[in-house]
């Protein structure tokens, strides 16, 4: 007895198909591109918010670490201070455990004073390379 197959099953046969073959060909790409830039890490704020829950209430500043390079970079400090008259007011640091090659990570640092975005300065302090 000879089975034959409808229009729906040869079109659910194709689709995957062509999804196993587009997911093959991404990751024969991401292998070939593939390069060994060194770690190119940006930081950047965002909008602050004020924390009343807690005693005494403080300011949570949203950090976000981006890593540009082709290489994983552990152990990330960054530091956020406040900045008044031109000298610092106050300063916080964050740790991130790790920052993989081409993706961001996000955390949180607070600061006791209101700061205004323009008084804001962050900066990496250092990591290290797995």
């Amino acid at each position: 007895m000879t089975v034959h197959k409808n229009w729906l099953e040869w079109s659910v046969f194709a689709a995957g198909l062509a999804l196993v073959l587009a997911i093959i060909g991404y990751l024969v790409v991401q292998l070939v591109r593939h390069g060994d830039a060194p770690p190119r890490l940006s930081v950047r704020l965002g909008a602050v918010t004020r924390s009343d829950d807690v005693e005494p209430a403080h300011f949570v500043v949203p950090v976000t670490v981006t890593n540009h390079g082709d290489r994983t970079v552990a152990d990330v400090h960054v530091e956020v201070t406040l900045m008044k008259d031109g000298a610092p007011l106050e300063h916080s640091e964050l740790h991130l455990a790790e920052v993989p090659r081409r993706s961001s990570r996000a955390g949180a640092s607070t600061l006791e004073h209101e700061p205004a975005p323009d008084r804001l300065r962050v900066r990496v302090l250092g990591y290290s390379e797995p």
